[in-house]
């Protein structure tokens, strides 16, 4: 799953990977149990950045940063959260 998610086309950019369906889940604020669906979605971000801004960890907290392909609204998601991967059931 992953790894399909991680593709880039010849120029570098992320491959639309097809649906992901995800629980939303935030301790913090003791919230969630929504299920999330995106009909075809791309990951966002570069992996390496010059800027100041505070590391992510994204491998460490098993998370990535998606979108759906034709929007611009960036979602946290949490990769342990993932119950279905283009209509595949996600088993851990």
């Amino acid at each position: 799953m992953l790894n399909v998610m991680n593709q880039r086309d010849g120029n570098g950019n992320f491959i639309p990977f097809g649906s992901i369906t995800w629980v939303k889940c935030n301790l913090k604020d003791n919230t969630g149990g929504e299920k999330i669906t995106l009909a075809n979605a791309v990951l966002e971000g570069s992996g390496k950045s010059n800027s100041s801004k505070k590391n992510p960890n994204h491998f460490e907290n098993y998370t990535r940063n998606i979108r759906a392909f034709d929007g611009d609204r960036i979602m946290k998601i949490h990769v342990l959260l993932i119950t279905r991967f283009n209509g595949d059931k996600v088993i851990l």
